[in-house]
C-alpha cells in the first residue's frame, strides 16, 4: 500500500484587490520566498481550465544542502554539498468553483500550519504585498463540532472573525452575509463576553442540539428550521466560520469544567496518497466539497 498523508480541507479567502485569475497566476508562475535556511515555492503546477481546478506542490528546500554519501573504494562515509536540496513537498488541489483547497500535514517537515502560512505568503509576495491578502480558513468537521458544542452548559464568551463568502451562502448565516455585502465589509470581527455567571443568552448550543435530531426530518423541514431560527450576530458568525469563512472560538463550562472549542481544532480531513494523481485527487476533493454543500445547504 502506498504511503498516505492526512489531508485537510479549507477555503481560500481573497482580500484587497486579489482576483481569482491573479491567484491562479501566482501559482502557475510562482515566486520564491526565503525563510532562514529554507526557501519555498510551488512546483508541478497544473491548471485545468475545463474542470476549473489547480494542482501543485508547495516545496521546502535548502538552496545549498549537505547529503551523506559513501565512498565504496575507500570504505568510508562522506558527505557532499548539493544545490536545491528538497526537504519536503506538499501536494494540494484547489477547486476554484468552491474556493476549496485540500493540503497535507507532514510531521516534522511541513505541518499544515506552515503550509497555510507559506502558501498565502507566496500568493501575496507575487504582487509585492500591495493591496492583496490571502488566507486559508478551516472547513469544520460539522458532526464533531456540533457534538462538542452541544455539551456546553454555560457559554461565557464567543469570538469570531469572518470574511464575505463567494460564491456560496448558507441559510443559517445568510442575513450576516447580506449585512456585510451592504456595508461592503471585507472582514468582520466580534468578541462577546457574558457579564453574568450564568453565561450569554445564546441559542448556539440549543441550535447545535437541534441539528443532531434533524436526521429524522425531511429536507424541506430541515431548511425551514435553519432559516427560521433567530440568530444572534455572534452565533451566525460562528456558524459562518464553521463553513470555512473565518475562525471562531467558544469558551464556557461543561460539567463544571472549563472548555474551549475552536473551529481550527475541528477541521475536516481524510487520508489519501502521498503522490496523488491530479485528476483523481480533483475528483475526490470535489466530491467531498459537494457533500459539505449538501450537508449544510450551501447554495450559489
Amino acid at each position: 500500500m502506498s504511503k498516505q498523508y492526512r489531508y485537510y480541507l479549507g477555503r481560500i479567502t481573497k482580500g484587497g484587490v486579489l482576483t481569482t485569475d491573479e491567484l491562479i497566476e501566482a501559482i502557475v508562475d510562482p515566486v520564491i520566498i526565503r525563510k532562514k535556511e529554507y526557501s519555498y515555492t510551488f512546483t508541478n503546477m497544473y491548471y485545468d481550465k475545463k474542470n476549473n481546478y489547480v494542482f501543485g506542490k508547495l516545496v521546502k528546500y535548502m538552496p545549498v544542502g549537505e547529503v551523506e554519501t559513501i565512498e565504496p573504494d575507500e570504505h568510508k562515509e562522506s558527505s557532499m554539498l548539493i544545490q536545491h536540496k528538497k526537504e519536503s513537498s506538499s501536494p494540494f488541489v484547489i477547486i476554484l468553483d468552491h474556493m476549496g483547497i485540500a493540503y497535507p500535514h507532514i510531521w516534522n517537515a511541513l505541518p499544515k500550519e506552515q503550509f497555510e502560512k507559506y502558501f498565502c505568503e507566496l500568493i501575496c509576495e507575487k504582487y509585492d504585498n500591495l493591496m492583496v491578502s490571502c488566507n486559508i480558513e478551516p472547513i469544520v468537521d460539522l458532526r464533531t463540532f456540533i457534538e462538542r458544542v452541544s455539551t456546553i452548559d454555560i457559554v461565557h464568551s464567543i469570538s469570531a472573525t469572518v470574511v464575505p463568502p463567494n460564491p456560496l451562502f448558507g441559510p443559517v448565516w445568510k442575513e450576516l452575509k447580506d449585512y456585510m455585502e451592504k456595508r461592503e465589509s471585507g472582514e468582520l470581527s466580534i468578541s462577546e463576553k457574558s457579564k453574568r455567571s450564568d453565561g450569554l443568552k445564546t441559542k448556539l448550543v440549543s441550535f447545535m442540539k437541534s441539528v443532531l435530531t434533524m436526521k429524522d426530518k425531511s429536507e424541506e423541514e430541515r431548511i425551514s428550521l435553519l432559516e427560521n431560527q433567530q440568530y444572534g450576530i455572534s452565533d451566525a458568525a460562528t456558524l459562518m466560520a464553521a463553513d470555512g469563512y473565518g475562525r471562531a472560538k467558544i469558551e464556557g463550562l461543561s460539567n463544571n469544567e472549563k472548555i474551549i472549542i475552536k473551529t481550527k481544532d475541528n477541521q475536516k480531513s481524510f487520508l489519501y496518497d502521498k503522490e496523488p494523481d491530479n485528476e483523481e485527487f480533483f475528483n475526490l476533493v470535489k466530491e467531498e466539497l459537494l457533500k459539505i454543500n449538501q450537508e449544510r445547504y450551501l447554495e450559489h
